[in-house]
């Protein structure tokens, strides 16, 4: 796969090193349950660059957690981090799509490491403080939908960095998360009926601003579930 489709087209030569014996056997005593070790490594290291860079360049911060991890967890030394520098700078050069990225992560680490991805990525975001900037949130979420990730999973690693908690579309519809699709469908009727702009057209503009806002929040809540279950 590295050397063809979206890997190839982004990091070229970059990762001849990963599909190396050598190293494929350093990897192999590091990641149980990985099953394409090359993918892992080189879709890690192009999302979290991509997560990085929303508010520009890697910093060396940025870098150094990435170096970081691997040396910490993979045994990594100088040539090993050679090689992912290597792969840094050809995806801020190409700035790539993510989506096929997570995609092959997922796929090769077998749903194994799925927060783990999740935890570097708040990492990366945190360190430079661009969790303030509304794209680094949006990538976050985009990241964790493709990894099939529940909104508990997610909640629980912002509240592990001292996040506030996402309102979530059970929020919005004030059901639980293990709610059947029927009761999904039954709370949105019943909010939706109750909070529609035409029940407090008497009180004034602005309650019936507000209850349009309130309208749109619920309707919205109820799009993404349906998306997301396929109801």
């Amino acid at each position: 796969f590295l050397r063809g489709g979206p890997f190839g087209a982004v990091v070229g030569g970059a990762t001849e090193y990963f599909l190396g014996k050598k190293f494929q056997k350093k990897i192999q005593k590091s990641l149980p349950g990985i099953k394409n070790k090359a993918d892992f490594i080189t879709s890690l290291v192009i999302i979290l660059t991509r997560v990085g860079m929303v508010s520009g360049p890697l910093t060396q911060s940025q870098i150094e957690i990435i170096h970081k991890f691997f040396i910490k967890n993979l045994g990594f030394g100088v040539a090993d981090l050679k090689a992912i520098d290597t792969l840094i700078r050809e995806v801020q050069n190409k700035k790539p799509d993510i989506d096929p990225f997570v995609k092959a992560y997922k796929k090769s680490c077998q749903d194994n490491y799925n927060l783990l991805l999740v935890a570097l990525c708040y990492q990366i975001s945190l360190v430079e403080n661009s969790l303030g900037n509304g794209g680094a949130e949006s990538l976050l979420k985009q990241i964790v939908l493709l990894l099939g990730l529940s909104y508990d999973q997610h909640n629980k690693i912002r509240v592990k960095y001292s996040l506030e908690i996402l309102k979530t579309p059970y929020h919005v519809l004030k059901i639980p998360s293990d709610s059947s699709n029927e009761e999904v469908k039954k709370a949105y009727r019943s909010l939706i009926s109750l909070c529609h702009p035409d029940r407090v057209a008497h009180e004034g503009d602005k309650a019936v601003k507000d209850a349009h806002l309130k309208f749109l929040e619920i309707q919205a809540a109820y799009q993404e579930l349906e998306k997301n279950r396929g109801i």
